[in-house]
């Protein structure tokens, strides 16, 4: 086994093969923008979006906590992890999320339908409360809730986004240039919207974090949780396992809710010209990759990785390369300005406290976008 191979081992396809089968089917404005754009069927000056998107396999860990606690509470981070997912994709072409809905699904002879609903209600209820406070209207309209016990071992929470934006205000990545430079927003510390200190894992990755860091004593007691077919939990800590480094226990570390940019972003949108703006979800720092077309994005000032991930690649020997192509690595969001909006959009992001830094900057690729990565963990490259 490669050292870049870990997460594929585990069943998890980073370069989501396959997918293009369904790109070549939709109806999009825009290719190469960071998420696809359809016309409005009623009025023909504005986009609309439909994006749908899960916490990954963080209910796993939640999952674990319910079963050795007994408290449903730890599903509630959950909801802000699926709406945080959705929204922070949808403002990456500049829209405005409106409406949001929910898609539950669950083995009812693992857990109890009614603990699941009522944590993850108050979850969606506290974050829509919290983004109202800072001027959302984005309004919550229900959704599914499927007993599948043939198919789910635990359970599986996703959303779905509505959203709108004048066509006018797209965000394309088509206008990236030579020389425009890579705001690096970061995942982790305390953000303007958060009460305590947040890892800066988000929802991408979980699978290898968990097998990586997770004792073996967790499969043998609850078997449903991991996939025959899988060797996994290799790790040394339980979930109550406080370590010094990170500040919290580790399963503390493991459900950090993903962080909600949306605030910020529409905020940056209104005082300063953005070129393209990227959620660093599945994929982690390559996911630039998919916006714009012939860009060569250099990342040669990307800060120190949060202590989470530097945990998660010495406990799992796992190689650099892969750690910057699974994980966000401590930037959860990057934003591509030119030189002379870079300091305003660093001055909105210190008005939420959240910690925003000069990473990179754009220059001109051959056909196919390609990304290189310079730290002290060694130079990369990677190609669309």
């Amino acid at each position: 086994m490669q050292k870049n191979d870990r997460y594929e081992a585990l069943g998890v396809d980073v370069h989501k093969k396959g997918i293009s089968s369904f790109r070549c089917i939709i109806d999009e404005l825009f290719p190469g923008s960071f998420c696809p754009v359809i016309k409005h069927p009623l009025d023909p000056s504005r986009g609309i979006i439909l994006h749908e998107d899960g916490a990954g396999s963080k209910p796993i860990v939640s999952y674990l906590y319910y079963k050795e606690t007994g408290d449903p509470k730890y599903f509630c981070g959950l909801a802000k992890d699926v709406v945080a997912m959705n929204v922070d994709d949808v403002v990456c072409v500049g829209a405005t999320p409106l409406a949001i809905s929910d898609y539950i699904a669950l083995n009812p002879f693992k857990l109890r339908k009614e603990e699941l609903l009522g944590a993850l209600a108050e979850g969606f209820s506290e974050v829509l409360q919290e983004l109202r406070r800072v001027g959302s209207e984005l309004c919550f309209c229900g959704g599914e809730t499927a007993e599948l016990p043939d198919i789910i071992r635990t359970f599986d929470i996703s959303c779905t986004v509505y959203a709108e934006v004048p066509l006018k205000y797209v965000i394309t990545g088509s206008q990236i240039t030579p020389g425009d430079t890579i705001v690096g927003v970061r995942s982790g510390g305390k953000y303007s919207m958060e009460n305590k200190e947040n890892s800066g894992i988000m929802c991408n990755g979980i699978t290898l974090a968990r097998h990586t860091l997770l004792s073996g004593d967790y499969p043998k007691k609850y078997p449903e949780i991991l996939c025959p077919e899988v060797n996994g939990y290799s790790g040394r800590f339980r979930l109550n396992s406080y370590l010094d480094e990170l500040g919290m226990t580790v399963g503390e570390a493991l459900i950090s809710p993903t962080r909600i940019y949306m605030p910020l972003i529409l905020e940056i949108l209104r005082r300063a010209e953005v070129k393209a703006i990227i959620h660093n979800t599945g994929g982690g720092l390559t996911k630039c990759l998919r916006v714009g077309r012939g860009v060569k994005y250099i990342k040669d000032k990307l800060p120190e990785p949060d202590p989470i991930f530097l945990l998660i690649q010495r406990e799992g020997k796992i190689g650099w390369k892969e750690m910057y192509q699974v994980f966000n690595m401590g930037v959860g969001i990057e934003l591509v300005v030119d030189k002379e909006n870079l300091e305003r959009v660093i001055e909105i992001c210190e008005k939420f406290r959240a910690d925003a830094q000069l990473i990179g900057r754009c220059e001109r690729s051959s056909e196919r976008n390609t990304l290189f990565i310079k730290s002290k963990m060694g130079t990369f490259s990677y190609v669309c």
